[in-house]
């Protein structure tokens, strides 16, 4: 028997069902179990809790509290934006290129071509994503037009997001290094310069709404061109059933057909990238055990750039020194361009309103700062939530530490460098563009950014927290399989969790400064950070406790 081989081969087939037995007998041995069991019910509680509102009010019609999903699926094509210039930037499409070790021996060592095991890769995200996409279409029914279409738009779209990723991956052979990351930095550095140039218009005189700006966004002209792509998707899941449904579903199944076939054209080497990310992930752990934090590099580069000694600090020193370092070598080229793209920003806003007195709306200008931080909180989240910075890093890369002489509690404050040294460069950059508009004074100002920072430490506290105190990440690794999607749906409930007690005490310092001086925000800034701050002791204590009885034990 001759010709072509099959793109999907049966054997491999055979696999990806056998993984997903395997997912669903694990977690029905962990529900077995009272841990387990309790787990199961708060989820399920947690999950209940988010979607129950949002069926009574479809079927009720009753959709005026919930305005903010309809702004939300309208705004698909530029959250998808986002989403694919972050992922591309992050080269997160290599991840799908990596294969466990046990995969190794079973896929690579069989007479697999680079289609079947890439198709094997595609066949276990795809299981995956119907899981979450189904859940994740519950959230859209207020202003979906049917949850069939939602499902079908959030699924084509979440496989398109994932082969445009994997395109920009298996590029790697194919461009140099250099022409891959000006492609990525410039796709990055495009959209954040769209949203931010797009502040001022969502600014009225009843104050800021985020909605107004996404949407101003969205439907300018350059932001229309770059959502272009991404419009069927909006449209499908806005489609009652029906003609006009399948009509779109035909225009998102041809994009997403499109850009998987664009992926298996270019795919001549996946096995050789499946060894390598496999290499990668060893080597990265062995210069994290040696405390060589840092991109892998093929060829060896010797920086002139050296971060100064740190003091020790009864120990914090030397860890928050390695935490930095690996939060700048990680980000640094990152965070440089967002700082140049906030003082041309600022600039040219500041420019704007010289030669265009009166454009840029007053309430803007008066809430630039507290709009700005808004922002870089969001944005801040997003980019350190799933980075392994911090105790956030695999278990085994923390032995290192277990070599300084110094308590578990100067490790945990020591770990929290590299999540606010990130945080707060980002907040720097959109102080920038707000100082240049701004008509608040400086202390004031700087009230609000000192109140940024504050909420920084305490979510890099609570970040710390949640992954010394149980074994959820927000971004698993290996192999993805059902129960993924709901790991990290309970990894942010958590989050929130450990967040809540510093904004508590944040709003309760803040409400006695407002009463107390007659609402001078400065105070109240001032005040919430202090409350905010008073807490990270106790938060930190109770981490390094967790830290040492479990993390450094079980990295073992």
């Amino acid at each position: 028997m001759s010709g072509r081989p099959s793109i999907i081969d049966p054997a491999l087939t055979r696999l990806t069902g056998v993984l997903l037995k395997t997912a669903f007998r694990q977690l029905f041995r962990h529900l077995k179990s009272p841990s387990g069991a309790f787990v199961g019910l708060l989820v399920l509680g947690t999950v209940g809790m988010g979607l129950m509102p949002m069926i009574v009010a479809t079927y009720t019609g009753s959709l005026d509290q919930i305005k903010m999903y309809s702004t939300v699926t309208s705004t698909i094509p530029l959250m998808m934006l986002v989403i694919v210039a972050m992922a591309i930037y992050f080269d997160i499409g290599q991840q799908i290129t990596e294969l466990r070790p046990p995969e190794l021996q079973f896929v690579l060592a069989g007479p697999f071509t680079n289609h079947q095991i890439l198709s094997y890769r595609l066949m276990t995200l795809a299981l995956t994503w119907v899981v979450s996409s189904s859940l994740m279409s519950i959230f859209a029914l207020p202003s979906a037009g049917s949850y069939l279409s939602a499902v079908l738009a959030i699924y084509t779209g979440g496989m398109t997001v994932t082969a445009l990723t994997t395109l920009h991956a298996f590029s790697k052979p194919l461009l140099a290094s250099w022409v891959r990351t000006l492609i990525a930095s410039a796709l990055l550095g495009s959209v954040a310069l769209l949203l931010i140039s797009s502040l001022p218009l969502g600014m009225s005189d009843s104050g800021f709404s985020w909605q107004t700006w996404l949407l101003s966004c969205q439907s300018s002209p350059i932001g229309s061109i770059m959502t272009l792509p991404f419009v069927p998707f909006a449209n499908l899941m806005q489609s009652p059933i029906g003609l006009s449904m399948l009509g779109w579903l035909g225009v998102c199944v041809a994009i997403l057909v499109s850009a998987f076939g664009l992926c298996y054209s270019i795919n001549v080497g996946f096995a050789e990238l499946a060894v390598e990310g496999v290499s990668r992930k060893q080597v990265r752990i062995q210069r994290m055990r040696s405390g060589q934090f840092g991109r892998i590099r093929k060829k060896e580069h010797r920086s002139a750039w050296k971060l100064f000694d740190f003091p020790w600090w009864g120990g914090i020193g030397p860890v928050a020194w390695h935490q930095v370092t690996f939060a700048i070598r990680r980000n640094g080229t990152l965070l440089v361009g967002l700082w140049g793209i906030a003082v041309v920003a600022g600039l040219g806003l500041m420019v704007f309103q010289f030669f265009r007195p009166g454009t840029i709306h007053a309430n803007f200008r008066e809430f630039a700062m507290p709009i700005a931080m808004a922002a870089s909180t969001y944005l801040g989240f997003l980019l350190t939530m799933s980075q392994p910075i911090g105790l956030a890093m695999t278990p085994k890369s923390l032995t290192w530490f277990r070599m300084l002489p110094c308590r578990p509690i100067a490790i945990v404050v020591g770990m929290l460098a590299g999540h606010v040294v990130v945080l707060v460069s980002i907040r720097i950059a959109f102080a920038v563009i707000a100082g240049f508009v701004t008509t608040r004074g400086l202390g004031e100002g700087a009230g609000v950014f000192v109140a940024g920072v504050s909420l920084d430490i305490a979510y890099g506290s609570a970040i710390n927290l949640v992954t010394a105190a149980t074994v959820l990440r927000a971004m698993p690794t290996g192999t993805p399989d059902v129960l993924q999607g709901g790991r990290t749906m309970l990894y942010m409930f958590v989050l929130m969790l450990a967040l809540l007690p510093s904004l508590i005490v944040a709003a309760i310092a803040g409400g006695v400064a407002a009463v107390v001086s007659d609402k001078d925000w400065l105070l109240i800034a001032l005040a919430a950070a202090a409350g905010s701050l008073l807490c990270q002791p106790v938060i930190w204590w109770i981490t390094s406790v967790f830290f040492r009885d479990r993390e450094l034990f079980q990295a073992d």
